[in-house]
């Protein structure tokens, strides 16, 4: 199977995940029993009800541009698209993977397992599709290089003690938190990864070029939905604006941003 059948594979993947993810963020928008019935059942709390609700309201704009960008990258194949694709799909992957992970049995459940699905073999067959024997083609700055990894690096330096100290009460306690899911998919997947790209690109291998600018977008989107579900809580949950993580990770989303402005606009590909 060559590149080109794996990049297509990847976008109709992508497409489907994409309608789906817009399908559920949009249920659960637009039907807010869906979580408060979940929610009633003793599974849920109010906290993840409102969460719930406020990393739909990002998932929305999130599967719209992919679906967009993938119908494009049928038409004309480019791997800044792919990288795109690669990077907003990893968010769905990891916003899904919060409520498979957390048991958030609403009507949707089997959907949520299949995008779920859906999205880590979109990631899968994105990263088959890209000719890594050919990475050394791309190009990024020295500053942009030291930029991203010293970014990427700073993530989990900042997150793992805190992640940690509100771990350990609740081993203490032998009882998960809400937001347990959130320690698995971070301290098991997102941490490492972010550490082993942001040391490709410390190195200057190829391959860092390119996965550096799916982490970013990764790392934007995580940090946009984390910033703007803090805010959400303080002002249509039921508990107070917690300033410290609106502290954290707002700064996290506005210079994830200007990496991800600046990536674009220096990534040099060699025909």
């Amino acid at each position: 199977m060559n590149h080109h059948v794996k990049g297509r594979i990847a976008a109709f993947l992508a497409g489907l995940s994409a309608l789906l993810t817009l399908y559920a963020s949009l249920r659960g928008i637009l039907n807010q029993k869906l979580y408060t019935d979940v929610a009633e059942a003793g599974t849920i709390s109010s906290f993840l009800v409102t969460g719930s609700l406020a990393q739909d309201i990002i998932l929305v704009p999130t599967a719209l541009l992919l679906l967009v960008l993938t119908i494009r990258f049928l038409g004309k194949p480019s791997l800044k698209i792919l990288i795109l694709n690669l990077g907003l799909i990893s968010f769905i992957f990891y916003g899904y993977g919060l409520y498979v992970i957390q048991g958030q049995y609403t009507d949707l459940y089997v959907m949520y397992l299949a995008i779920f699905g859906l999205s880590l073999y979109t990631m899968i067959y994105g990263l088959l599709a890209v000719r890594w024997d050919e990475a050394s083609s791309t190009s990024l700055t020295k500053p942009l290089r030291a930029s991203l990894a010293a970014f990427l690096l700073l993530i989990p330096l900042v997150l793992i003690p805190v992640w940690l100290t509100l771990i350990f009460p609740d081993i203490l306690a032998h009882t998960p938190s809400d937001t347990y899911a959130v320690f698995i998919l971070d301290l098991c997947i997102v941490f490492p990864a972010l550490v082993i790209i942001a040391w490709l690109l410390f190195a200057n291998r190829p391959a860092g070029n390119i996965l550096g600018g799916v982490a970013i977008i990764k790392a934007f989107t995580i940090c946009l939905s984390v910033a703007f579900g803090e805010w959400f809580q303080g002002f249509a949950g039921n508990l107070p604006l917690n300033t410290g993580m609106l502290a954290i990770f707002l700064p996290l989303t506005l210079v994830s941003l200007a990496l991800v402005i600046w990536y674009f606009s220096q990534l040099k590909i060699t025909p």
